[in-house]
């Protein structure tokens, strides 16, 4: 683990090949107005980009046209990843983020994408990981099979 230091992306990383993405959260969170001026804060111009939708379940189209305004915020040659893990269905009705129940896996990860300044979809979330004792989850970070299974017997697969 690299330590970011007085607020900006350590280069470490980067300089040694690696492809850092910063978490920009979801289009459903905060403005991206703020979120750029949190990213810039961060030095997302020393990493690889942002990334979207960690552990959360937008849409990946919503998630696309919210890269779209944080590219036109931050520079357009941004680049950005998007984990669509368990965006399947998109969120649930009451926005829950804690083990959200009834959800999908989304889009299987790929590097086969068409769209200016995405790199990949990606599966970011670990999926079955639990994020918390909320809604029968064991402890954060803890193999949760039973969701891990919902995720993908909802999502067809």
């Amino acid at each position: 683990v690299v330590p970011v230091s007085e607020g900006a992306v350590n280069s470490t990383l980067t300089a040694a090949g690696g492809r850092v993405y910063v978490d920009a959260g979801d289009s459903d969170w905060v403005p991206a107005v703020e979120m750029a001026d949190r990213l810039l804060a961060a030095g997302v111009q020393r990493a690889q980009g942002f990334a979207l939708n960690v552990s959360h379940t937008e849409l990946a189209s919503d998630e696309a046209e919210y890269a779209d305004e944080l590219r036109a915020l931050v520079g357009a040659d941004a680049h950005y990843v998007v984990d669509t893990s368990r965006n399947g269905l998109g969120p649930t009705e009451d926005s829950e983020w804690c083990n959200p129940l009834g959800r999908a896996h989304g889009h299987v990860p790929t590097l086969d994408v068409a769209r200016p300044g995405l790199d990949a979809l990606l599966w970011i979330k670990r999926p079955g990981e639990s994020d918390g004792y909320c809604n029968g989850g064991p402890e954060a970070g803890e193999w949760w099979p039973e969701y891990a299974l919902e995720l993908a017997v909802t999502a067809g697969y």
